[in-house]
């Protein structure tokens, strides 16, 4: 059996482009809490080096820093007792740690918009992301995204800005690291090690066997709702079902 990886982006209070809906999520939550252990980054390490022990378990990432994580979605994991690791955009936090604003609910493509004038008015601030880690594990999904709002930077400093801004902010060293849009190359994996980290998260959807390779962990995009997800759980839990089910719908 395999380690399914549950990808969300926000939770809003409806569905929409890279949103889950309040309802969906509890509804997928509560399904999960009655019937998987919810893994930890350092538990999923143990898994991926070869502890076979973590029967029915699943993992739960975030991926951004989205201020909706913390009103909405937060709430409704400790509510059922659930880890999850939420993977930052450091440089964003770090804008958004400039100024405070009230929170404002918006879609995926608006809440781009407003990063660059109000981030904290969807972004998380450092003090935020500090409050939610008796749920969420933290770690690095670089530090400017790839993205020229607040300057344009290489791949290398994206990298290690990111490790270092964790580690001065949060006192700990991360190694594990979740692509940009998915997008990389064997040379970036090569560079990511060098600067120190070791488990690499992909766009890819698929299974995550207990095998001791943490080059391209496989995440399932999150969609839908509760009868949507004990479907996709019981694919990526079997490696034979997983496997070929990843190949038909790639």
């Amino acid at each position: 059996m395999s380690v399914p990886v549950l990808m969300y982006h926000h939770v809003l209070s409806k569905d929409s482009f890279i949103a889950s809906g309040i309802e969906n999520f509890e509804k997928q939550m509560k399904f999960v809490s009655e019937n998987y252990k919810t893994l930890t980054s350092k538990e999923f390490e143990k898994y991926k080096k070869g502890d076979k022990s973590f029967d029915k378990s699943v993992m739960i990432t975030f991926d951004d820093g989205w201020r909706d994580n913390l009103e909405f979605a937060y709430p409704i994991l400790k509510k059922y007792n659930l880890k999850a690791t939420l993977f930052i955009i450091t440089g964003w936090i770090d804008e958004a740690s400039k100024k405070s604003y009230p929170f404002v609910e918006r879609k995926h493509n608006e809440s781009k918009k407003i990063v660059q004038e109000r981030a904290n008015e969807v972004v998380l601030n450092w003090d935020e992301v500090d409050r939610m880690r008796d749920v969420f594990d933290i770690h690095s999904h670089t530090h400017f995204h790839r993205d020229d709002y607040f300057g344009k930077i290489s791949l290398e400093e994206e990298l290690v800005l990111s490790k270092e801004r964790i580690k001065e902010k949060l006192g700990f060293e991360t190694n594990h690291l979740c692509w940009p849009r998915g997008i990389y190359d064997e040379d970036d994996i090569v560079l990511a090690k060098k600067i120190g980290y070791r488990f690499l998260y992909t766009t890819k959807r698929g299974i995550n066997k207990s095998d001791n390779n943490f080059d391209e962990i496989k995440r399932i995009s999150v969609k839908k709702d509760d009868k949507w997800l004990k479907k996709q759980l019981f694919i990526f839990r079997n490696d034979f079902i997983g496997n070929i089910y990843s190949k038909v719908k790639k």
